[in-house]
């Protein structure tokens, strides 16, 4: 593929409300990282992209991608610390079910090492992060694509979810407390049960920000889980209770970058 190919390819996926990455691109043109930062700020000289930090965004992005991207830096080292754990429990092989999130995000990003995966996910960010490695095979659930974040929801995908199943669902939330876990969209509750429903397994990733925060809808108990991966920033209280659970619990260290 030409440069000028690259170039176009990359203004229709910001067109189409993507934030692509520099090392995610290069992996899928099989091309150096130096390359694809050529073509970035080619497109941001002409003003037709905007450069962040990775990557780039379109420049007329709208203030709810812009909180999707924002949330997904928040609290980053210790999205890809869990990320990198949870990469670690997945064997060769498997069938996985991806929640839409920032967290679940991070998890697909570190999956790209383990082979012979099939992936079923209602987010469009996860199937783009994944459609760049070859050893992956995606399944989008279909469904209404919501307007908050890049993602699909509504009774289609709810329905399709449910004609699958899979080894292990990986799951986030907006908040959690000793009453579950809990969303902020009643769309978003209900494809997270289905994808809940149809696992041998359940692992809910979440930072420690989560523990102090609230949401509308509690869509699961803490029973229903059977992992509970968060990072070591989790306080001693929110520690004792959730060691009463019946989930295993983990609290992975983070590496901070200096």
């Amino acid at each position: 593929m030409t440069g000028e190919q690259r170039r176009e390819y990359i203004l229709n996926l910001v067109a189409a409300g993507n934030a692509v990455s520099v090392s995610e691109l290069a992996r899928h043109w099989r091309v150096s990282e130096m390359t694809i930062r050529r073509d970035l700020a080619a497109l941001a000289e002409a003003g037709l992209i905007a450069r962040t930090h990775g990557g780039a965004i379109g420049v007329r992005k709208s203030a709810l991608e812009f909180k999707f991207q924002d949330r997904e830096e928040r609290c980053s080292a210790e999205k890809r610390a869990i990320a990198e754990f949870m990469a670690r429990q997945v064997r060769e092989g498997m069938t996985i079910s991806l929640d839409t999130g920032t967290t679940t995000l991070a998890v697909a990003r570190a999956l790209g090492p383990v082979k012979g995966l099939t992936i079923l996910t209602t987010s469009l960010a996860v199937a783009w992060t994944l459609a760049a490695q070859d050893n992956v095979e995606v399944v989008l659930s279909g469904g209404t694509m919501r307007r908050t974040t890049p993602d699909l929801s509504g009774p289609v995908a709810e329905e399709n979810i449910r004609r699958f199943h899979v080894n292990l669902a990986v799951v986030g939330a907006d908040a959690v407390s000793r009453a579950g876990a809990f969303t902020n969209e009643t769309g978003v509750a209900g494809i997270t049960r289905a994808l809940m429903e149809t696992a041998d397994r359940v692992a809910l990733v979440v930072d420690h920000t989560k523990f102090s925060a609230v949401a509308f809808v509690r869509y699961a108990s803490l029973s229903d889980f059977d992992m509970i991966v968060t990072d070591e920033g989790c306080p001693p209280d929110v520690r004792a209770w959730l060691g009463k659970c019946r989930a295993e619990v983990v609290f992975v260290p983070v590496r901070k970058c200096r």
